[in-house]
Order: structure tokens, then C-alpha cells, then sequence
């Protein structure tokens, strides 16, 4: 269950797995809270496969939701903590010979982020990974969203076997008690488009009423903040 009660000023952005569109999906709502009047306050708290320019590893997926959010806080302020390896955030942070811990590292980013909102603040807090890939040490990327209490959206591709790890990622919400607001689901330009695609969104919405006593709704998603209104509108 959540450490915290729940809060609708703001989202969880998990997903299926790495590499699905999270941060697309979080640029888009950042977008969209802005286009309604809204501050957005955007934090990626670990990442991973950075680059370095000019001495400073440079987190990719923080730079593009500090820009979407319209730069209103430091780089460091979004994205914190950042490796140079690609791999998941704990197996990053040891073979970079440091340790990597929920309290210790990663409560306090989501404590400052949760700080002090105004009434026309939101609060957006992209995983690093699939909502149950290793976030720490001693913890998931899931925990982001018992901890802080807020609301999720789930990002999942739109593509040939995405029902199975999406249907599972719901239920594994729905056992811990998380609130799940949407489902997004993500059609990538590498996914393919044909006729013979299957159709998830209608097999999505069939399924989740069968599986849990809240069925959120199931959204496409084109790279374009459109689908995501009705959640602003809630907000």
C-alpha cells in the first residue's frame, strides 16, 4: 500500500519495460499542464546510459523533461543521480563503485519534489526502466509510486505481444493498492503498423474489467499530448 495517502496532483509515469516511451509520454503531459495553465514539476531521480560533455555526464531523457516543463528548475533538480552504464540503476551504481538505496538516496529527491506544491503545481516522476526492474538496492521502480502516493500511468507499446506484460503490470498495481489512472499505449516508430497488428486497445479493454474492480482507461498515444486531456481535466 502507499506510504502516503493518495494525491491527484501528479503522476507516476511507469511502464511495461525499458525503452517503451515513458519519457515521451512525460514531455507530453508536461506540455499539456503547461497548455492548461498548469507548473509542471518534472524529476527523472536516477538515470542511467549518460553521456559526457564537457565533463558532466549528461542525462538524455532529464534534458528533454526539463525543456518540456519549460525549464522552470535546475537540471540537477530533475535528474539527480546519474551513470554512465546502461543497465538497470543499483548494477549502475555498483559498477561505478557506489551504492544506490531507497531512504537513504531516493526518498529525499520524491520528499523536495512532493514539497510545498501550490495549487497549480503537478508533480511528474518518470521510473528508470519496467515498474518492477530494480530502481535500488533494496528496492523497485513501483516503489516510486507507494512512497509518493501519487496516481500512475502506465506506458506500454502498441505492438504484438505487449497484452501479456501489460495485463501483468496491472494486476501487479492493483495487489499493492496503486491507484492506475491510464493506460497509455505507445505505438514507436519501429513497431509495426500493418493491418495484421493486432488491435490492443480493444483487447485491453475488453480484459481489465475482467482482471480489476478499477479499469482504467486504455489511451493511443501518437507523439502527441492529445490523448492525455481528459487526465489534465481531472487533475
Amino acid at each position: 500500500m502507499s506510504t502516503r495517502d493518495p494525491d491527484p496532483r501528479g503522476w507516476v509515469v511507469l511502464a511495461t519495460d525499458t525503452g517503451v516511451g515513458k519519457t515521451v509520454v512525460s514531455c507530453a503531459l508536461a506540455r499539456m499542464l503547461i497548455d492548461n495553465d498548469l507548473l509542471p514539476r518534472v524529476r527523472k531521480p536516477v538515470e542511467t546510459g549518460c553521456e559526457v560533455h564537457d565533463g558532466e555526464r549528461q542525462p538524455a531523457d532529464g534534458i528533454a523533461l526539463r525543456k518540456a516543463a519549460g525549464g522552470r528548475e535546475s537540471l540537477e533538480t530533475v535528474c539527480p543521480i546519474r551513470y554512465l552504464t546502461p543497465v538497470a540503476a543499483p548494477e549502475a551504481a555498483r559498477r561505478e563503485g557506489e551504492t544506490l538505496q531507497f531512504k537513504h538516496d531516493l526518498a529525499p529527491i520524491l520528499d523536495r519534489a512532493l514539497a510545498d506544491l501550490s495549487t497549480e503545481e503537478r508533480v511528474i516522476i518518470e521510473s528508470a526502466g519496467g515498474l518492477l526492474s530494480p530502481l535500488a538496492d533494496d528496492a523497485l521502480n513501483v516503489r516510486l509510486a507507494e512512497y509518493t502516493g501519487l496516481p500512475t500511468i502506465l506506458v506500454t507499446p502498441d505492438r504484438l505481444g505487449t497484452l501479456s506484460s501489460t495485463l501483468s503490470a496491472v494486476e501487479s498495481l492493483d495487489r499493492r493498492g496503486i491507484r492506475l489512472d491510464a493506460i497509455i499505449l505507445n505505438r514507436r516508430p519501429q513497431d509495426p503498423s500493418d493491418t495484421d497488428s493486432p488491435d490492443n486497445h480493444a483487447s485491453l479493454t475488453e480484459w481489465l474489467p475482467r482482471l480489476v474492480s478499477h479499469s482504467p482507461p486504455v489511451l493511443r498515444f501518437y507523439s502527441d499530448a492529445a490523448a492525455l486531456a481528459a487526465l489534465i481535466r481531472q487533475s
